[in-house]
């Protein structure tokens, strides 16, 4: 294969007497992953010339060059007028290629002291936290969502289940409120790992720390971290903080994913507990009748690559010797597949909430199906002085029966009841009364209406201070 004998590159080709091949230049090219990071590079480059003024490295005219220069670049990249070249490799070298025909000299001085590996590094964090930060917005508005759904509905009666059979009364209010938490789970992990992420590697340069007199507090000042690496080799060649980010978005995805699977199945004619509106769902090629919950099922579906993006992740980091390696350009399509997935799935998951309309008529009907206050019928003996297990049975034998008359329990007579124990009287059916079953179950955490109140004005409390 022919090579660019005249074309070393400028940046980095002084002890290289030809060129990469047009393979090599390819396949070594990140620019179509890494661009997105053009706006941290620039503001992690204009702090970095601040703090190389103050160190005498650059004069102050030059650091105005600089500063114009970069900032003409950023908008000539908002504006689509910048030519990225795959030749250049990455973001950062395309950057300070096209600012050196801007700042002349000036532009050459800016790399002093600072490696591609300490900037990668410290560019990938900077925008990583504005992601999270979007996220954590995404999260939050798709939680209030949910709360006013849930407040609509803090009495509405509906089944509960356990491996997906009929199991006891909850409201729906309450149920709703079980993905609130799963979300704030979500917030909280995010957060964590925002703050743990807040950790400066610049100054660092390529793996022994910089000669130049960096003010590095100053510099991390200037770019929001809140300390600096202590140790340049771990700095350049960490990337603990990317797969955090990626393990807390995968759970966040099963968790999304969770949640849609319900949304699904309730919205199948089978369940037909919700509906939703017509923005999130797509029709049939050839069945004119279909309404098909094609959002939820897409959520549910990509849920598996924020998985499989962290299994990359951990595969791509398990074997590399410190400090830095090449390897390490992998990481960011990894990492910013999940971050795209979570923040454009929970937008979308907030359509579907804000659009669902409750079908309390048939969550209530489903009520009067599998035995579904059976519980209480055991904990109604428990309260005559039987022991729990001598109920349990108990209750399994008037299940049996109720089953065989293909009745539920609550449409046994009294009479048939004391034949399984004397215990039982005319005050047992407020036990077998769903929404007295419901409104009993008053402790923290329960599904008693009053409880879910509680629990909504402490979420909306939380959310408050966001």
């Amino acid at each position: 294969m022919a090579k660019n004998k005249d074309k070393t590159n400028p940046l980095w080709g002084g002890r290289f007497g030809e060129g990469a091949s047009s393979l090599t230049q390819s396949y070594t090219a990140s620019i179509d992953i890494d661009k997105k990071l053009y706006e941290v590079d620039i503001k992690g480059s204009i702090a970095y010339a601040e703090v190389l003024k103050e160190a005498k490295v650059i004069s102050p005219k030059e650091l105005q060059k600089i500063k114009k220069g970069l900032v003409k670049i950023l908008a000539e990249i908002e504006s689509g007028k910048f030519e990225w070249k795959e030749s250049l490799e990455d973001v950062h070298m395309n950057i300070e290629s096209a600012l050196a025909k801007k700042a002349g000299n000036a532009a050459k001085k800016l790399h002093t002291g600072r490696s591609r590996n300490d900037q990668v590094a410290t560019d990938l964090k900077m925008y990583l936290n504005v992601k999270i930060d979007e996220s954590l917005q995404n999260i939050t508005s798709v939680q209030k969502d949910i709360i006013k759904q849930a407040e609509k509905h803090i009495s509405s009666v509906m089944p509960g289940f356990t491996h997906l059979q009929i199991a006891q009364p909850v409201t729906f209010g309450h149920h709703l409120m079980a993905w609130h938490e799963m979300l704030e789970r979500d917030y909280s992990r995010l957060v964590d790992a925002k703050n743990r992420m807040s950790v400066m590697p610049l100054g660092s340069a390529a793996l022994a720390g910089s000669r130049y007199k960096i003010n590095r507090s100053l510099l991390a000042k200037k770019l929001g971290f809140q300390s600096l690496s202590r140790n340049s080799i771990d700095a350049v060649s960490d990337r603990d903080f990317v797969i955090e980010t990626a393990s807390t978005l995968s759970i966040l995805g099963v968790h999304l994913s969770r949640i849609c699977e319900e949304i699904v199945l309730w919205s199948s004619s089978q369940f037909e507990y919700v509906y939703l509106s017509d923005e999130v769902c797509t029709g049939s090629s050839i069945m004119p009748q279909k309404k098909n919950p094609d959002v939820a099922e897409l959520i549910r579906g990509g849920s598996s690559k924020t998985i499989a993006n962290l299994m990359g992740l951990l595969s791509l980091m398990k074997n590399l010797p410190l400090s830095y390696n090449r390897d390490l350009q992998e990481d960011k399509d990894f990492i910013f597949r999940s971050i795209d997935y979570s923040n454009d799935s929970l937008v979308l998951l907030g359509l579907l909430i804000k659009g669902m309309k409750a079908n309390t008529k048939k969550m209530e009907a489903d009520c009067k199906l599998g035995q579904i206050t059976a519980t209480d019928l055991a904990d109604y003996l428990v309260d005559k002085s039987m022991p729990f297990r001598k109920a349990h049975e108990t209750v399994g034998k008037i299940v049996a029966h109720a089953e065989s008359k293909g009745v539920q329990i609550f449409e046994l007579e009294i009479s048939e009841l004391r034949k399984f124990s004397k215990l039982i009287s005319e005050d047992v059916s407020s036990y077998l009364d769903p929404v007295k079953s419901i409104n009993s179950r008053k402790l923290v955490g329960g599904t008693a209406p009053s409880q879910v109140r509680k629990e909504i004005n402490s979420a909306k409390k939380v959310l408050a201070k966001r």
